[in-house]
């Protein structure tokens, strides 16, 4: 069984610096999930595919806190 999570982060400032930030990860290969990240305008698209509910648990406990602190530093970086 294949599960599939889509999210889209409305980025209204620093949304080419987290995605570029987020890139990186994308470079892991994992055994039991995959993942896609796109940037359209001020949008940030993650797409996370895993075999199974405990690898798409782990994998979105991952991208999501990923995602919350790039945004926190780069709304602290125009402090």
């Amino acid at each position: 069984m294949i599960i599939l999570a889509e999210f889209e982060f409305p980025l209204a400032t620093g949304s080419r610096i987290i995605y570029e930030s987020l890139l990186p990860e994308l470079e892991e290969e994992y055994q039991r999930t995959r993942s896609k990240l796109r940037l359209e305008q001020d949008t940030l698209f993650l797409n996370v595919e895993a075999d199974d509910l405990v690898s798409m648990r782990a994998a979105l406990n991952g991208w999501l806190r990923l995602v919350k602190i790039s945004c926190e530093m780069t709304s602290m970086h125009k402090l």
